[in-house]
């Protein structure tokens, strides 16, 4: 049998049992939802809190997060960096993804056996729940489990590559000689570096981890694996290898069991269920209505659209792919240049990540331990001037040059006013979930549950949505979240060694003794975070380095808060900075006749903006500040 064959013939067992978690798993998140409305409507109006629901929840969102991994595999592949590979040959890529994937293979190798450990133990010991006494060991068994499954696509990733490699390479044996050469060398530095004639001390262990990492992540391994791996190979140098192998069967389940972490599948969900129910065509036909006569107000609806469907989605891919399906065709028949037509979607897909809610916010919160609803809160501002920002530049430049944006039809004001009916959806969910946080009424987790709940009545009274919608819906929510929780599973296994590294603490220290001014420090890591934003998407970026220079920002004295929300538009601006910018070729995918120099060009007046918007937010903290203060 033929390498290709035995790949194929194990997909062909394995694919059919991965659908099947998926499903179940979309029963789950659609249970989620329901037992937190019901909550907080027993609890708000009866005074009857279902009890227990807090640990009901955790419980749920391993099995979500676990029954989703493997299925996300095959139909989208989790995250990764594909800056430089997909930049070589055939041969090339084939060559380096045998030696990632099989290294994938292994991480996760490691998780299922010491989670099956975990799970013997907690058996044991009888380990429970602590007021529904719960046991917690069938739960562990649920991460063992999703994990085989992952296991093994990453097995059937690997038997394709070097498959690759049989038949694109003359000498196959020599070239995976090679890749076995690296793998080894790679996985055994703990034990190398202890036979080295000198000493290798915590900052060299904990800055080589950091080359090994930047390395294996641009080599286009997924992120999740890659932090994994190189987590568990520097704990074990800088611990023990028991201590690390410990840490690869209780981190996973750790992670997932985050109750704060919750938000994430639910405000995914919130999201996807608007797009579905269409709720993103509906609020930019009514902004065309009202600015459609205006020079450039296609463009200047688009960027209100923007921010109206990020208010639901949290995520600029997302806001940018459906408002550049939605509204491009649009300005091409009103003759808008190409450059200010697809430079004001990229621009305004940005805006997705500020105006809450916003997935980043939460992960971000995650990692420095802030209010999840003070994080949201604190984005209000911020996005909101964006958008008008990006609006007044829209009407200059058109005033400037006419033929960039021609007006459209004027609409009476009877027009108007109806047109105003389609925007209650988004208006009721965003004073619903936002109102809910800053009032004190709903915690993050409880306003994501209801938004979700929301989100799908709203679908069903407009007849937007129908069964096979809302269970496409749960799966999508599923498939975004598996990405991100892998991704957290493997920072947070990377987080233990980085902290046994005593780097973040030793760069505090370094910058403190420096007695230069803080403002210069944060300057320069706002740099670092454009430059991440061009080549890595936000969420690995935030994971990666909030670690290091958050102790840094804590010790100089400035609000993680305020921080937060610098970090999030500076990443979110590299995301449309040349040459780079991520927003800019997910774009061009739906702009195909339109050159990546042309959206580039477009860009440009934005970025110029958001200079200024960046500048006004740095010297005048309250922007961001003000709203959150009042909730303490």
């Amino acid at each position: 049998m033929s390498l290709n064959n035995a790949a194929r013939t194990i997909e062909r067992v394995v694919k059919p049992v991965s659908q099947i978690a998926d499903g179940a798993g979309r029963v789950i998140l659609a249970v989620m939802v329901l037992l937190i409305t019901l909550d907080v409507v027993l609890r708000y109006f009866f005074n009857r809190p279902i009890k227990g629901s807090y640990e009901l929840i955790e419980f749920m969102l391993v099995f979500i997060v676990f029954t989703g991994l493997a299925f996300t595999q095959t139909k989208t592949g989790h995250i990764s960096i594909d800056l430089l590979v997909t930049r070589l040959s055939k041969k090339g890529q084939a060559v380096i993804n045998s030696a990632t994937h099989f290294l994938c293979l292994g991480a996760f190798i490691l998780v299922t056996w010491r989670s099956i450990v975990k799970a013997e133990i907690l058996r044991a010991e009888g380990t429970t729940s602590g007021l529904l006494f719960i046991p917690n060991f069938p739960f562990m068994w649920v991460v063992a489990l999703g994990s085989v499954l992952l296991c093994l696509f990453f097995l059937i990733d690997f038997i394709d590559s070097v498959s690759e490699v049989f038949r694109l390479c003359k000498k196959p044996f020599l070239w995976l000689f090679m890749d076995g050469a690296f793998v080894l060398v790679l996985v055994t530095f703990p034990l190398w570096f202890q036979w080295l004639p000198w000493e290798i001390g915590r900052l060299g262990a904990g800055l080589f981890g950091i080359f090994l990492m930047l390395l294996l992540l641009f080599s286009q391994m997924s992120v999740g694996p890659v932090l994994a791996l190189v987590g568990f190979l520097g704990f074990s140098y800088l611990v023990n290898p028991d201590a690390s192998l410990a840490l690869m069967g209780t981190s996973p389940f750790r992670t997932a069991s985050g109750h704060a972490m919750s938000t994430i599948p639910l405000f995914v969900l919130m999201g996807v269920l608007c797009f579905y129910a269409d709720m993103s065509r509906e609020i930019y036909g009514t902004l065309r209505t009202w600015m459609g006569r205006m020079p450039g107000g296609l463009a200047m609806a688009t960027v209100g659209g923007c921010a109206g469907f990020a208010a639901v989605t949290g995520s600029s891919l997302a806001t940018n792919i459906t408002m550049g399906t939605i509204s491009l065709p649009e300005m091409k028949r009103a003759k808008y240049s190409d450059s200010l037509a697809t430079g004001c979607i990229a621009a305004g897909g940005s805006i997705g990540i500020l105006i809450p809610p916003s997935i980043p916010f939460i992960i971000y919160a995650g990692i420095t331990e802030e209010s999840i609803g003070k994080l949201f809160i604190a984005g209000i501002v911020p996005g909101v001037m964006e958008a008008l920002l990006y609006i007044i530049t829209i009407y200059i430049l058109c005033k400037i040059r006419p033929s960039m944006g021609p007006p459209g039809s004027s609409s009476t004001l009877k027009e108007k006013i109806i047109s105003l009916k389609n925007t209650w959806g988004i208006i009721v969910l965003f004073i619903l979930v936002i109102g809910g946080i800053y009032g004190g009424i709903f915690t993050p987790t409880e306003a994501a549950g209801i938004g979700a709940s929301g989100a799908f009545l709203i679908g069903v009274l407009k007849g937007k949505l129908d069964w096979k919608k809302i269970f496409a819906a749960l799966g999508d929510a599923i498939n975004t979240s598996s990405m991100l929780f892998l991704m957290l599973i493997g920072a947070s296994i990377f987080g233990y060694f980085l902290t046994r590294s005593q780097i973040p603490f030793m760069l505090s220290d370094l910058v403190v003794s420096l007695n230069v001014p803080g403002s210069l420090t944060i300057l320069a890591i706002l740099i670092v975070y454009v430059i991440l934003g061009c080549i890595m998407p936000i969420i690995p970026a935030i994971i990666l380095t909030v670690p290091i220079f958050g102790p840094v920002v804590s010790e100089l004295g400035f609000s993680l808060i305020w921080f937060g929300v610098l970090v999030v538009t500076m990443a979110e601006i590299g995301q449309i900075t040349p040459p780079f910018g991520m927003n800019v070729f997910v774009l061009q995918k739906v702009a195909k006749d339109v050159p990546v120099a042309k959206i580039f060009k477009g860009i440009v007046p934005f970025l110029i903006v958001d200079a200024v918007r960046i500048l006004l937010i740095f010297l005048f903290p309250a922007i961001a500040l003000y709203l959150p203060s009042l909730m303490e």
